[in-house]
């Protein structure tokens, strides 16, 4: 039984044996697969391109909600990259919440920047 839908985040095993995350593009019912357009993978050549697995080789990410001004700044570059336009306004509709809130956790709550590693070489825009 498959537990997600189009556009759900998703990691995935290849047959491969590739580890790859992104979200999911379409479905084949009929033939149990399900094409997911890469974000991340432990195989470069893979990032940016879309790849068909089987459904049961498919684990749904958790939803998580984000508060941190910095962490939605980088999901919109994101969104930008897939050129996700209902998302792109989803995440600006939280990012301007945030600000107008002043939604900030404590400095020992927060991820250090070093931490996180921007593959999408969005930074430069």
């Amino acid at each position: 039984m498959m537990n997600f839908k189009i556009s759900d985040w998703v990691m995935a095993t290849t047959n491969q044996d590739e580890m790859i995350h992104g979200y999911v593009e379409s479905i084949d019912v009929l033939q149990g697969l399900v094409r997911v357009y890469v974000i991340a993978s432990d195989r470069e050549s893979t990032i940016g391109k879309p790849m068909e697995v089987s459904h049961q080789d498919v684990k749904k990410l958790p939803v998580s909600t984000f508060d941190i001004e910095e962490q939605v700044k980088s999901l919109i570059d994101v969104a930008l990259t897939a050129r996700d336009e209902q998302w792109f306004f989803e995440l600006t509709g939280e990012l301007f919440a945030i600000q107008r809130n002043g939604a900030k956790r404590d400095e020992r709550d927060v991820v250090p920047s070093y931490y996180f590693h921007n593959r999408l070489g969005v930074d430069q825009l």
